[in-house]
């Protein structure tokens, strides 16, 4: 009797080749997204809930006004934007009228970052949007990324 996984007839048994099977699978699977990551923008891979409680928990929300934007040298990577504090609606650790500078994740047009959470603002939007309102924790930090861009005063 011939038993799952024993070879036959010189040939792999069932588990050699279920295993090539699935190896052969993910091959495909990770030639499929580097194809659609070709063809697409990059875009953040945790559902909307989690960037929604990221907002719900940060420790402070600022408005701000843009004074300005540098790029990282790369494609993509971190913007450094700089601005006035122009209204807080939650927390006690900015002030109306202060300055800020903001780590904000950005991308070059043509860029293509790494899948994940994070979500890469256009340096060519951040530039061009004269107010932003940005969720931060207790550290000062992004809370995921949440950096909103305004075109107009809210």
């Amino acid at each position: 009797m011939v038993g799952v996984g024993k070879k036959r007839h010189g040939g792999l048994g069932f588990s050699a080749r279920a295993g090539f099977a699935k190896a052969s699978l993910a091959r495909m699977g990770l030639v499929g997204m580097a194809l659609l990551g070709a063809t697409f923008e990059a875009q953040a891979l945790l559902a909307p809930q989690y960037y929604e409680q990221a907002r719900k928990d940060a420790a402070s929300v600022i408005v701000i006004a843009v004074g300005a934007v540098t790029p990282p040298s790369e494609g993509y990577g971190t913007c450094r934007v700089t601005g006035q504090v122009q209204a807080v609606e939650r927390g006690a650790t900015y002030a109306a009228g202060q300055s800020v500078t903001l780590a904000v994740p950005c991308r070059k047009t043509g860029a293509q970052p790494p899948l994940g959470g994070t979500i890469y603002q256009d340096v060519d939007a951040l530039r061009a949007t004269p107010f932003a309102r940005a969720y931060l924790d207790a550290q000062g930090a992004l809370a995921l990324s949440q950096y909103e861009l305004l075109k107009t005063w809210p």
